[in-house]
């Protein structure tokens, strides 16, 4: 199998995760700012699940006015709008929990999401946020699609290098699987047509350099040759999309004599 350029380009998502949707409605000068996710298990806002394991998730969001917030409240939902979404979180509050510092306000609320009840493979990627905030003066916003974060499905990478040991000048073979969470079936299945980068690390440092990408088959197996030069880790690393996690294989070690 030929190796792929190296040559990488950033997936241009950017736009989609910040905030600066049109406001539906605003009334004076209520205001919604910050959106924070922790406890999702990846990068950023992202909110990742396997095939059985639930999680619990922290959302707070920030809202402020010049006479303080009388109350707010948010929506996660998967869908083009509020009214049209085909799956919406359930939270473990009826309400958020508001706590004001001044004119600021901080809300919170707690969602555990099941993979097994609540989620299906269609669901992956962007979800929207509809905020509301009241002020005490009346002043209000109401914003859908306020901001946007990603539901992605939990991925496994392996790595095998072979054989061991290898002539000098010999050749390597680097075989791996990439697999993802199924959420229909509620199993691992091999992603298939994916780039898996391969990187090596010499021993003696900690970090990998990459040599470019293979593509796995129709099974999320990905293959490739390299020529053995001298001591090296081996492993693929899969890069992050708007459905799937990234992940990095273990390095599995090759000595060349």
């Amino acid at each position: 199998m030929t190796i792929g350029s190296a040559l990488l380009g950033s997936l241009a998502i950017a736009a989609l995760l910040t905030p600066g949707a049109q406001a539906d409605e605003v009334v004076g000068n209520a205001d919604v700012g910050g959106f924070r996710i922790t406890g999702g298990g990846g990068s950023g806002n992202d909110v990742v699940l396997g095939t059985t394991d639930s999680r619990t998730i922290t959302v707070k969001l920030t809202a402020s006015d010049d006479s303080g917030i009388k109350s707010a409240d948010f929506t996660l939902y998967h869908g083009s709008s509020i009214s049209n979404a085909d799956a919406v979180l359930k939270s473990s509050e009826a309400a958020p929990v508001c706590t004001p510092d001044g004119t600021t306000s901080v809300c919170t609320k707690h969602y555990t999401i099941d993979p097994r009840r609540e989620l299906k493979n269609s669901l992956a990627g962007i979800w929207k946020v509809y905020v509301e905030a009241n002020a005490n003066d009346g002043d209000y916003v109401k914003a859908d699609g306020h901001t946007t974060f990603f539901m992605k499905r939990y991925a496994k990478l392996t790595a095998n290098a072979s054989p061991e040991p290898v002539a000098k000048g010999g050749t390597i073979t680097v075989s791996g699987k990439l697999t993802r969470a199924n959420w229909d079936t509620h199993d691992y299945r091999g992603y298939t047509n994916q780039r898996a980068y391969l990187e090596f690390r010499r021993p003696g440092t900690d970090y990998y350099e990459s040599l470019g990408y293979t593509t796995t088959n129709s099974t999320g197996v990905a293959t490739a040759k390299v020529t053995a030069t001298a001591d090296r880790y081996w492993r693929y690393e899969f890069r992050s999309t708007m459905t799937t996690r990234g992940v990095k294989a273990t390095g599995d070690f090759v000595d060349v004599r």
